[in-house]
């Protein structure tokens, strides 16, 4: 089996590259050989390599960014996306989307469920959700998969950037205290979904159809941004990785003042996904240790 994987090289691309290994052959594009952004050399490449399954994690995450830079989040997020999904319509084969918590408004203090109206607050949410619905508008088979507050061992994202901070200065960090969600590690993100797709692949083309949708995979349990940041640097200390705690300050979401407002309510119901894939999925506070353990071993091996 061939698989087309797009955005291989991003936090979550990379931990898929690894994971997708096993059931296949994965063809991950980098920018350079491929401009996502350039229909006709999208369309030349799904011609030439004529995949069995296409995975897409590839997106415009700069949700400040998105709202000065409106055509190429549409771009990315919407019609290549609708791109792959029509490709996938015409050749029957399935597509893998990752969508986000940012579909919502975040009223409420209940975890959305799939089926739970969207209205986002931003362009970054409304570019996601075009995709959403462009993959539904094509009919072709799908797992499109909202998560939430993704993070990796490398890269850019909240993690790194706290720990940076912390090395950096002894000053207290400001961190939103209203806004909650489930922090989640990109490899244990992208290892569910490995599960996920060997059991489709397993099942009768008619069986594993019906299991085509949205489901809402993140780690379990709730926190807020303050919350992770005084986890982060509580396990980051007892793993050797700072040497004191970071002193924390409390502010709101309106006291931070971005560009695009932010969900208060990210947090996902993730009910239909366990119990459609019989799938126990790991609370966020492993799965924050589970990402520290990398980086203290890469610290030992200077790696």
């Amino acid at each position: 089996m061939i698989i087309g994987l797009f955005g291989g090289s991003g936090q979550l691309g990379r931990a898929l590259q690894r994971d997708l290994a096993p059931l296949g052959e994965v063809l991950a594009p980098t920018r350079l050989q491929l401009d996502l952004s350039d229909v006709a050399a999208v369309q030349q490449w799904l011609q030439q390599n004529r995949c069995d399954l296409l995975v897409n994690a590839a997106a415009m995450t700069q949700v400040d960014v998105a709202e000065t830079s409106v055509e190429l989040a549409m771009q990315l997020n919407q019609y290549f996306v609708q791109q792959l999904a029509e490709y996938a319509a015409a050749h029957n084969i399935w597509l893998v989307h990752f969508s986000t918590d940012y579909v919502f408004d975040g009223s409420g203090e209940i975890p959305w469920c799939e089926t739970d109206e969207c209205r986002p607050l931003q362009i970054y949410g409304r570019s996601k959700r075009a995709g959403e619905l462009a993959i539904q508008a094509s009919g072709c088979q799908h797992l499109l998969i909202r998560t939430s507050w993704l993070y990796d061992s490398q890269g850019q994202n909240f993690l790194l950037t706290m720990l940076r901070l912390a090395r950096q200065s002894t000053a207290p960090l400001k961190i939103v205290s209203d806004q909650i969600g489930a922090p989640t590690y990109a490899p244990q993100l992208s290892a569910v979904v490995q599960q996920m797709l060997q059991q489709l692949l397993q099942m009768p083309p008619h069986q594993a159809t019906t299991l085509s949708g949205i489901y809402h995979l993140c780690a379990t349990g709730y926190c807020s941004w303050l919350e992770f940041a005084t986890a982060i640097f509580a396990q980051a200390k007892a793993k050797g990785l700072l040497h004191e705690c970071q002193v924390i300050a409390a502010i709101s979401s309106s006291e931070l003042a971005r560009p695009a407002a932010r969900p208060k309510n990210s947090r996902l119901n993730t009910d239909k996904v366990q119990t459609t894939f019989n799938l126990q999925l790991t609370g966020w506070q492993q799965q924050l240790a589970q990402c520290l353990d990398l980086l203290k071993n890469s610290a030992k091996t200077g790696k």
